[in-house]
């Protein structure tokens, strides 16, 4: 995700897969979460844009859900 996202977006990544029962599917989950520190007043003072960084979050977004059927093992014969 580095590449997509960049070597200063700092990202943490964790799947789960869950069963109700042994013999049900799973229900499966992928939290991503990235932290940066910003100044609220920079932002206010229109010092730190954030455009930039949430362009990058959109583009990890992206990203995974592009790819979610592969992982999910859908759409394969």
């Amino acid at each position: 995700m580095a590449g997509v996202g960049g070597p200063d977006l700092p990202l943490e990544a964790s799947a789960i897969d869950s069963y109700a029962s042994a013999t049900d599917a799973p229900e499966r989950s992928l939290t991503i979460v990235a932290r940066l520190q910003v100044s609220l007043a920079q932002v206010l003072q229109g010092e730190e844009a954030l455009c930039e960084t949430l362009d990058r979050c959109l583009a990890v977004s992206r990203y995974l859900l592009d790819r979610a059927p592969a992982w999910l093992g859908e759409g394969l014969s």
